[in-house]
């Protein structure tokens, strides 16, 4: 039987969302593909692609000539792509009215234009093997926001939102599509977020905030076939803080 192959974007950090779904499904014996704007891989990127049989790639996803070239290395190496996790993100905090057009940019192509970018063609290849897996990270703000997070929140909304059309375009080609939409993550994001007037910890019922291996355990599952009938759906992993 060969090796699956999962590919992530934005996985980079060593306390991200992107490498914890790296490594568990390098525990799991699939091949690992990391693909972030950093020049070099962290030492956990590095080990986690090494081990796995993968690869780490330098590429803006926000940048389409670099993911269509990077893209094409990548099929033109590994031949198939089993499971996008397209989770490469960025959060600034501004007031609405102090946002300059520059950083609206930015965070919209990163987030959001990024998921078309490499999405594409995953999702080319993947309709015409008829199979496949692609999960979006979106977030509990692209639910329900906080202050200071417009442009956040509106691409995340949109990754949500993306998903869910895309269940309905790819479903007939058996592809499966999905948003995870994490609550308070201990990531370097988490690090930089304000505290609110009610702590962000008083908010969560399960009284934690969650890990990167709480949510690589959803990733793992939507991946796999006791989720072959999942498609189309917005997970919160926010430790009951969301539950709509």
């Amino acid at each position: 039987m060969s090796k699956k192959t999962i590919l992530i974007t934005g996985g980079n950090g060593e306390k991200g969302i992107g490498l914890g779904v790296g490594r568990r499904f390098s525990k799991e014996g699939w091949r690992v593909i990391i693909l972030d704007v950093a020049a070099e891989p962290t030492p956990g990127c590095q080990k986690v692609t090494y081990e796995s049989g993968g690869k780490y790639y330098q590429c803006d996803v926000a940048n389409k000539s670099q993911v269509d070239s990077v893209m094409a290395d990548i099929y033109d190496e590994f031949k198939k792509i089993d499971v996008l996790h397209s989770n490469a993100g960025i959060l600034q905090w501004h007031p609405f009215v102090e946002y300059t057009e520059e950083q609206i940019h930015r965070e919209i192509d990163i987030n959001l234009k990024g998921m078309f970018f490499v999405g594409q063609p995953v999702a080319r290849k993947m309709m015409e093997e008829k199979d496949g897996c692609i999960v979006f990270t979106g977030s509990m703000g692209g639910k329900e926001s906080a202050a200071n997070q417009s442009v956040y929140a509106a691409s995340k909304g949109g990754v949500i939102q993306l998903a869910k059309t895309l269940a309905k375009e790819l479903g007939p080609y058996g592809i499966r599509v999905n948003s995870i939409c994490p609550g308070i993550i201990e990531t370097n994001m988490a690090d930089d977020a304000p505290e609110p007037e009610i702590p962000w910890i008083k908010r969560t019922p399960l009284g934690r905030f969650g890990t990167p291996d709480d949510v690589a355990n959803i990733v793992w599952f939507l991946a796999n076939s006791d989720a072959s009938y999942v498609t189309g759906q917005a997970f919160n992993i926010t430790g009951g803080m969301m539950t709509f």
